[in-house]
């Protein structure tokens, strides 16, 4: 299908994915408009959108962003809208009646969304049907039949949300129980499960499939080098071929009967190797990039399912060892990391090596964010001590 003069309007002008979602649509001839909190943001200082808008509340305020989804999308020019964030995504659906006659959604489904953005949800299906995950504290099961199984340390974390805010690590019953105690965690809005050891090292899965349940792209990066180290989102993806991970991926999918794009998180130890699940990510994942470096172009199939129409394939041997780096979390790793210089191929290599915003035709957006990024640091930072 052609695409273009198609008008889609982009949702979270804050992302870093953004850069490459825009040029994905523009390369395919469709016409942007993004919504914007700040004149920093990717959305709004990028080349490509014909239109900018701006409204410095739709980040955090849902009623917000309502009001300005009623405004765009009921005045009828707009096609197609597409979202990168989780609440962005679920305000949406929670509208889905209203917009749905006037613009097509680019996301995925409700349903798998809504069951994904639950980790809990996650870990109870991998368990019931072999895939490998953490060991995790049902919610048909008291604590003491949980931490007979488990060894300290725990990790804790939300059971909705996204990074590492929110996140515990408990080294003791004692510390488990004071954190409960205190309100800090509250078990049926937490995961709780073992904490994976040495774990700088995780697999990601890129996969997308189609209104007839067919896989349509399925491919593995290995990302690494966290920021906050130990617990902070990796900042390093590289291509590899990991047939057994991919499958594992898929299989959850198909068992959530899941359509469009999605990318799985394995959570994977130096000590056993085994990459386990530790999240879906239904939203449009910053590291959407490599998938595009290896030749997928998930953009196109996004719209290609909106429309109903076949999707294209990219099920293929994806090359090893490209690379997409986040330049401004890779910087704070180096800075923090003791294994700076023990990485192989060096952090900073350009060989084979993308930066997840920067591009040559539209450079603007790596400078803007990178000046929003260490704007927000202290208040990031404070975010995420536990």
């Amino acid at each position: 299908m052609d695409f273009k003069g198609t008008r889609v309007l982009v949702l979270d002008g804050f992302g870093r994915q953004v850069a490459i979602i825009l040029k994905e649509l523009h390369d395919l001839g469709c016409v942007c408009t993004t919504l914007n909190c700040s004149k920093m943001d990717v959305g709004y200082v990028s080349r490509y959108p014909v239109k900018k808008i701006l409204e410095p509340q739709t980040r955090y305020d849902m009623a917000e962003l309502k009001k300005v989804l009623d405004r765009e999308i009921f005045s009828g020019n707009y096609d197609v809208v597409m979202p990168m964030t989780e609440p962005t995504t679920d305000t949406l659906w929670e509208n889905k009646d209203l917009y749905l006659p006037y613009v097509k959604y680019a996301c995925a489904d409700e349903e798998c969304f809504v069951k994904a953005y639950d980790k809990q949800l996650t870990m109870e299906l991998c368990t019931k049907n072999g895939i490998n995950c953490p060991i995790t504290k049902m919610d048909d099961e008291s604590m003491d039949e949980f931490l007979a199984k488990v060894k300290f340390p725990l990790a804790l974390k939300p059971r909705k949300g996204s990074g590492s805010r929110g996140f515990y690590k408990a080294e003791t019953k004692e510390r488990l129980f004071e954190l409960i105690n205190s309100g800090a965690v509250k078990v049926d809005e937490y995961v709780i499960q073992e904490f994976i050891e040495n774990a700088e090292t995780h697999r990601v899965s890129y996969t997308f499939i189609d209104n007839d349940g067919e896989v349509k792209t399925s491919m593995i990066a290995k990302s690494s080098m966290p920021y906050p180290l130990g617990v902070g989102t990796n900042s390093l993806f590289q291509s590899c071929n990991m047939p057994e991970v991919a499958l594992q991926a898929e299989k959850l999918l198909k068992l959530m009967n899941w359509r469009g794009y999605a990318s799985v998180c394995f959570i994977e130890s130096e000590e056993d190797h085994i990459p386990k699940v530790m999240e879906i990510n239904g939203r449009i994942s910053a590291s959407l990039k490599i998938s595009w470096y290896c030749g997928a172009h998930v953009v196109r199939q996004m719209l290609e399912r909106a429309y109903g129409v076949p999707v294209t394939s990219y099920i293929k041997d994806y090359p090893d060892g490209l690379r997409i780096r986040h330049w401004q979390a890779t910087a704070m790793w180096f800075v923090k990391s003791p294994d700076r210089f023990k990485t192989k191929p060096f952090c900073f290599t350009p060989f084979k090596t993308k930066d997840v915003v920067f591009s040559l035709s539209d450079p603007l957006p790596w400078f803007a964010y990178t000046i929003s990024c260490f704007a927000r640091y202290k208040g990031e930072m404070e975010k995420r001590k536990r």
